[in-house]
């Protein structure tokens, strides 16, 4: 009987330890995932529109165009928002917008 005890006791144990680590190997690839979705998605389109601006400035002193980014699984259309700030400054937003579809596409270069 002492030892049918203590081999349950053993077994949960063991159990245990094995589930802690496993929600914590769990909680690890959860933070990964959700760091590539940031580094995927608004930073690289951000990325992209302020390339753009380095090769000159946009015609209007506030204009947004749409760009699709295609991060290996989705393509995702975001609304690219230049804004004059000065006369050679700009507040560049890269924005998710599913209706951004009507406005002109990112040109290559300015």
């Amino acid at each position: 009987m002492l030892v049918v005890m203590l081999l349950i006791l053993t077994t949960t144990a063991m159990a245990a330890v094995h589930a802690r680590q496993l929600a914590s190997s769990l909680r690890i690839e959860q933070a990964r995932q959700r760091s590539e979705a940031r580094t995927r998605g608004p930073t690289t389109a951000l990325a992209i529109a302020c390339q753009r601006i380095e090769t000159g400035n946009p015609t209007d002193s506030s204009v947004s165009y749409q760009y699709a980014h295609h991060d290996g699984f989705q393509t995702v259309l975001y609304r690219i928002t230049y804004q004059a700030v000065g006369s050679d400054k700009w507040n560049v937003t890269a924005e998710p917008d599913s209706a951004a579809g009507t406005l002109p596409s990112l040109p290559a270069s300015f």
